[in-house]
């Protein structure tokens, strides 16, 4: 991502209560959920999810069960990133 990019994407996740942000989503418009700081990620295999999709997730690992619990009581936001099999 540029300096640019970055630049307008933080400049629409720091706007100020009551202003509206908006992202370009499908065939309408939504608002921009607030991004927290600190951003919990849970790695995520075989699987992508494309911004605004809506999913069940299956966690198997103790340390993902774990991040789920301890971050939707704070922020309701955590990222998901796709992580490759080794191979």
């Amino acid at each position: 991502m540029s300096a640019k990019e970055l630049s307008t994407f933080r400049a629409g996740v720091e706007s100020k209560p009551g202003t509206e942000s908006t992202i370009a989503a499908g065939t309408g418009e939504s608002q921009m959920p607030h991004i927290p700081e600190e951003l919990s990620i849970l790695p995520v295999r075989g699987l992508v999810i494309f911004p605004g999709t809506i999913i069940p997730l299956t966690i198997q690992r103790a340390a993902s069960l774990k991040l789920p619990d301890d971050t939707l009581p704070r922020t309701k936001v955590f990222g998901l990133l796709t992580q490759r099999d080794e191979a």
